[in-house]
């Protein structure tokens, strides 16, 4: 994969993105109107690990390596939901041999972790990936702001002093490391003070819902980031749903609805576009809702190689 392969490349991806697009129309035109940001993200990674599939010198289908990075104690490598693509009616075969190809190369660089994102509606590669032993990790859900969300009606205000957020936000990091999840978050008091005044800085809002008087459930909202998680929504004018808890005593009650109907006249009101979410797929109780109220447009999904190799 080398720098005269950029624009085919490029114009494969958009029309991966053109079927997406055609299922999921809540997605933004701006990937096909201005794929600037995908070439230049694209040209960014050339010199990393990637592998590209040519029928007659033309080409047919493409891989690339994004992030290497250590998680989940081994070292992993990240190909983006735009740093790959292969032509219709092939796909299941080119993806096979790629992967094969530039697994290898990944595994004689000692990294064991396999992660790819990929568009959530392209069923064949999902069952590819399936079948290459992928399993499920995060999906990144989209929603417009003309629907309503039927609610009770529960108090929700916006909090801006961390030391009444700090228990809400313990728990919630608690329940991350339960089963079936099991991801580690940082639980030291003062650390997880100091990221919630961070984030708060930064702009965005928690609004938490309460119950008797005690909070019970919140929601963080701001403007869909930049860079990292909902990628293809840069420059979009979309809002963010970026975490959400619930007690568990205060579920099956409507107070997620009940936040979530908030978040979307915040989101309204505030000029957005979309509303976007993230989550992981072992979210049991979190993944259930999103999927009733949102469309997944990307999936990330794993693989772990054995490390004795």
């Amino acid at each position: 994969m080398t720098q005269e392969h950029l624009e085919p490349a490029l114009e494969l991806f958009l029309e991966s993105y053109r079927q997406e697009h055609r299922a999921n129309p809540i997605l933004p035109r701006a990937v096909l109107d201005q794929p600037g940001f995908i070439r230049a993200a694209l040209k960014t990674s050339l010199g990393n690990p990637g592998v590209a599939a040519f029928q007659q010198e033309r080409l047919t289908g493409f891989m690339l390596t994004g992030d290497r990075f250590t998680w989940k104690g081994q070292q992993a490598a990240l190909v983006h939901e735009y740093s790959h693509s292969a032509q219709e009616g092939e796909k299941p075969e080119l993806y096979r041999l790629m992967y094969q190809r530039l697994a290898q190369e990944w595994l004689a660089g000692g990294i064991h972790l396999h992660l790819i994102g990929h568009l959530a509606h392209d069923k064949a590669l999902l069952d590819t990936l399936y079948l290459l032993g992928f399993g499920g990790l995060v999906c990144e859900q989209v929603r417009d702001l003309d629907r309503n969300v039927q609610h009770p009606e529960i108090p929700i205000r916006e909090e801006r002093d961390p030391q009444n957020l700090i228990d809400l936000e313990l728990e919630h990091r608690r329940y991350y490391q339960q089963s079936p999840i099991f991801l580690a978050r940082e639980l030291r008091r003062e650390q997880a003070l100091a990221e919630i005044a961070s984030q708060i800085e930064a702009g965005d809002q928690f609004h938490v819902a309460y119950e008797d008087g005690q909070s019970c459930a919140y929601m963080i909202l701001g403007e869909s980031n930049t860079g990292g998680e909902g990628f293809l929504l840069q420059h979009s004018n979309s809002a963010q749903i970026k975490s959400a808890y619930v007690k568990p005593a205060a579920r099956s009650k409507g107070v997620g609805s009940a936040l979530l109907h908030h978040a979307i006249e915040w989101s309204r009101q505030a000029g957005f576009e979309r509303l976007f979410v993230e989550h992981e797929t072992a979210n049991l109780s979190g993944g259930s809702f999103w999927r009733k109220h949102f469309e997944p447009f990307v999936y990330f999904s794993m693989r772990y190689i054995d490390s004795t190799l």
